[in-house]
């Protein structure tokens, strides 16, 4: 059974039953379909629109504007009181006709699922110039909040030494140093010139290196790493941390955790979910970890853990726009003029490198029509102006340039999926702990989700040798 408390979407009790509920939603055909079974570039090869639910489209295609349906289901997925969806006061801008039972009721779940955000009271530290000054406005709200919970869980488990994992720039570190000048902290990262940064950044605190070390290691899971630990710690109870630990690196934290002895709590905060790589042949420690989720046989595509990544709370809302206007957004028509360009380079068989594929900017002269943008994107990808004819251009202009309602909206039922996924990374992540046997294990926000997105804290506690006699 779990030793924490969970904080549950309030329709839960079980930590298992949520779990079932939450791999079972993301498993359907639709969900796999619209976070990754068809990616949104693809969409017009295979026929994204039409896979989707005929009555859903038949609704959203009745609204006279997309950017309506985009606000509508951007406004389920927030975290305060539920919408009425079928009777809210932009019905009369929305449609004449009720919007469908299986939509609402879609809907209803993505909400139900997503692990509460709200940021739970905890301490905060006012942190004084010397150390705001090199941070910008997030980051202070972070560093404040961080530093108060690690140096209040350091004093409750008599605790003096901390593991910055992925230290970047040293915020955290160098803070945590220039306010408690009882800790010590090693700082490991993989990059130099990060490292170099929170060394300067240290220095002109007057903070001491043996107080403060710094490693340059690349953290990849390897006992090496675990060396350097052992090496520093010589048998020291520590608390191991990370602030936005990328990617992989929150996994390789929660191992490091639970196999080096020393390591006493855990308190990691994880980001950039693309990065997350999936358990395969070649990489049988990826996503997922825990056997909870394994043996549900829960997959996300690499699609899915970018959609983890957005922020839809804080977009900017189609009520901002000058309801006048009928042009789609720049990102709108970049969103189509993609897609239009996949299916045409599909169509005329145009084989693309798809390992050394390059990325391309785009200007504002670059979107100023499908073909401006066609051979921006050919002359970046050196394909030779002679496959693709002008009249290529202007038949796919014609043809598919009245569908960018249709991705924007794919691109949104994406997107709205963002807090399901992210709780599954999350929960993963739990189980995980939980099926080591640690202690105590909980997932929670610390920081405030309109300031930073990405707030939620996996944190853990071993049993102390007299707890497990007991």
């Amino acid at each position: 059974m779990p030793s924490a408390m969970l904080s549950l979407p309030p329709s839960y009790s079980s930590a298992r039953n949520y779990t079932d509920d939450i791999c079972a939603f993301l498993s359907t055909p639709l969900v796999r379909q619209i976070t990754g079974g068809i990616h949104v570039n693809d969409a017009l090869i295979h026929h994204a629109w039409e896979k989707l639910p005929p009555e859903w489209t038949a609704w959203f295609s009745s609204v006279p504007d997309h950017r309506l349906v985009q606000r509508h289901l951007l406004q389920h997925i927030e975290e305060t009181e539920p919408h009425d969806l079928e009777h809210s006061k932009d019905d009369v801008l929305l449609s004449s006709q009720i919007q469908p039972q299986s939509l609402t009721k879609w809907l209803n779940t993505v909400r139900s699922l997503a692990l509460p955000r709200v940021q739970r009271n905890g301490p905060s530290i006012s942190l004084p110039d010397i150390l705001k000054q090199r941070m910008k406005t997030k980051k202070i709200a972070e560093i404040s909040r961080a530093t108060a919970y690690i140096h209040a869980k350091c004093v409750d488990l008599n605790i003096t030494h901390i593991i910055d994992m992925g230290s970047g720039q040293g915020y955290l570190s160098a803070s945590l140093a220039f306010l408690f000048p009882n800790l010590h902290i090693l700082a490991i990262d993989g990059s130099g010139s990060q490292i170099e940064g929170s060394k300067s950044f240290a220095a002109s605190l007057g903070i001491k290196e043996d107080r403060l070390q710094h490693v340059v290691h690349w953290i990849d899971g390897s006992s090496a790493v675990q060396s350097i630990i052992e090496d520093w710690a010589q048998g020291t109870r520590c608390i191991l941390v990370g602030l936005h630990a990328c990617g992989n690196l929150s996994e390789h934290m929660l191992r490091y955790f639970v196999t080096i002895p020393c390591i006493q709590a855990l308190a990691a905060i994880g980001c950039c979910y693309n990065h997350i790589i999936a358990t395969s042949p070649e990489y049988p420690q990826g996503f997922p970890i825990s056997s909870a989720l394994t043996c549900r046989d829960l997959f996300l595509s690499p699609t899915a853990f970018m959609a983890a990544c957005q922020v839809p709370d804080n977009w900017k809302t189609p009520e901002a726009y000058n309801k006048q206007d009928n042009n789609i957004s720049v990102f709108t028509k970049r969103r189509l003029y993609r897609a239009m360009l996949e299916r045409l380079f599909y169509d005329k068989g145009v084989k693309l490198n798809t390992e050394e594929r390059p990325a391309w900017g785009t200007r504002k002269s670059d979107m100023v029509d499908f073909t401006s943008y066609t051979r921006k994107a050919m002359d970046s990808l050196q394909i030779e102006d002679s496959k693709i004819t002008p009249m290529d251009l202007a038949l796919y202009e014609e043809k598919y340039g009245k569908f960018g309602g249709q991705i924007a909206i794919l691109w949104t039922l994406s997107i709205i999926c963002c807090k399901v996924i992210e709780s599954a990374i999350l929960m993963d992540r739990y189980w995980y702990l939980e099926e080591q046997n640690v202690g105590k294990v909980d997932v929670f926000p610390i920081f405030d989700p309109m300031v930073s997105p990405r707030n939620m804290i996996v944190v853990a506690e071993k049993q102390r040798e007299e707890q497990r006699e007991e």
